[in-house]
């Protein structure tokens, strides 16, 4: 508003002026000369307005002027030609000085311009910078946690002390959410919607996505499906009562911590897996022939310092190639399976059963002396000898024979005690089998 009622100020005033002087000259043509000489106060007056059209047509219509004046006047050209050169070297001057103003101003634009690009450049360096020393921050302080977490959770082979441990280093990175670990979804709707969805979920606002957990009693909460060896094992659960306690980062951070667990529960499963492989029997279950050897020198120093009983039942399957001729190697591998899981019925927490070799067993019975593991044994026997051992559908019959021994009526160490109740073993086989010898 303000520039247009400038520029009609100037319009005004140049044009007015020049108007008047044009008059002049038709009522005193004699004039003419000192009248084309004024008419550079209009052109003075343009520039002094800083309107850059004006001087031009002013310049031009007294050009106009002059010449009408110098063809109709012959005896003042001289004066009119004289007027009419200064009016032009003014009109130059003042070209040429608006053409170095204007070159100032251009390049004092263009360095305002250069200067703001500048600032703009160095606020959204500065905007980038702050936001990546936050995220620096934020990473340094997550990893220094999961370097923490990897000792905590991987220094223990109880998978409850595990869950325990994330429990405790959640609450520490969490200090205002309520952590649990749990073993189902059951009807929590937060974990089923974590369930349905295969993996983490946030919930910002339980209020606005009721439709998601319906009936929940947290305004914000996390849930992590735990997977160990690729199943199913459970969830880790993060709850608030103030909405949106939790964003991305927290569920990002969260899943972290659940999954470095998980690797400590699939290694605590992998450790047993291969102690169990190590020590146990592969198609019996029972434990391995140098696990007994192990476990029968442990209990002959135990009974030794404790000055207490120890018994071993050594058994054998009668005629068990036999068996295998008649009804196949199938059909012997289901009798061992059948007969261990016999004997280690018979087994107390404390007592170890093991697979000796072949089709031999072993049962070591701490605190039992002679006479009580013989009477064991006779049930065994028994009870094998009742055991139909049912192969394809059709019953089959299959009998033990039983050598015991004991420490110290019959033996000081671990491999005397085995040689007596082998040889007692055999002695009941050759006897006749289905039988006891101790």
């Amino acid at each position: 508003m303000g520039d247009s009622h400038s520029r009609a100020v100037t319009l005004l005033g140049s044009y007015g002026l020049f108007a008047g002087l044009a008059l002049l000259v038709v009522a005193r043509p004699e004039l003419g000369p000192g009248v084309v000489s004024a008419c550079g106060l209009c052109l003075l007056w343009s520039d002094l307005r800083r309107d850059g059209e004006s001087p031009i047509v002013l310049t031009f219509l007294a050009t106009v002027v002059a010449v009408v004046l110098m063809l109709r006047s012959d005896g003042a050209r001289p004066l009119l030609a004289a007027g009419l050169g200064g009016l032009w070297l003014l009109a130059g001057a003042q070209a040429a000085h608006r053409g170095r103003q204007f070159a100032d101003e251009r390049e004092t634009l263009l360095e305002q311009m250069n200067l703001q690009d500048g600032i703009r450049d160095d606020e959204r360096d500065l905007k980038y910078y702050r936001s990546y020393e936050e995220t620096v921050a934020v990473d340094t302080r997550l990893r220094r946690d999961l370097s923490d977490a990897a000792k905590s959770l991987s220094g223990t082979l109880d998978g409850h002390e595990v869950q325990a441990r994330l429990i405790t280093i959640l609450s520490e990175r969490f200090p205002s959410a309520r952590v649990s670990v749990v073993g189902g979804a059951g009807e929590d709707p937060l974990l089923l919607a974590a369930q349905r969805r295969r993996g983490p979920i946030l919930i910002k606002d339980a209020r606005a996505e009721a439709q998601i957990v319906p009936g929940a009693r947290f305004a914000s909460g996390v849930a992590i499906p735990l997977k160990v060896m690729r199943e199913a094992a459970g969830f880790v659960k993060l709850e608030s009562d103030a909405p949106g306690a939790f964003g991305p980062d927290e569920v990002r951070a969260a899943d972290l911590f659940a999954t470095m667990a998980s690797l400590s529960l699939e290694n605590i499963r992998l450790y047993e897996s291969v102690h169990r492989q190590a020590t146990h029997d592969a198609l019996t279950q029972l434990h391995s022939h140098r696990a007994f050897q192990q476990r029968l020198q442990e209990e002959v120093l135990r009974s030794g310092r404790s000055q207490t009983p120890l018994a071993l039942i050594m058994l054998d399957v009668d005629h068990f190639k036999r068996y295998n001729d008649q009804f196949g190697h199938q059909a012997g591998d289901q009798l061992l399976r059948t007969l261990s899981a016999i004997l280690a019925s018979f087994a107390r927490p404390v007592d170890f059963a093991a697979r000796y070799g072949g089709e031999e067993f072993a049962l070591i019975l701490p605190n039992f002396v002679r006479s009580e593991a013989v009477q064991l044994a006779e049930r065994v026997r028994a009870r094998i000898a009742e055991e139909p051992f049912v192969f394809n559908g059709a019953p089959t019959r299959a009998t033990a024979s039983l050598g015991v021994a004991a420490f110290p009526t019959d033996a000081t160490t671990a491999s005397q005690i085995v040689r007596v109740a082998d040889e007692r073993l055999y002695r009941a086989k050759h006897g006749g089998r289905n039988q006891v010898v101790g």
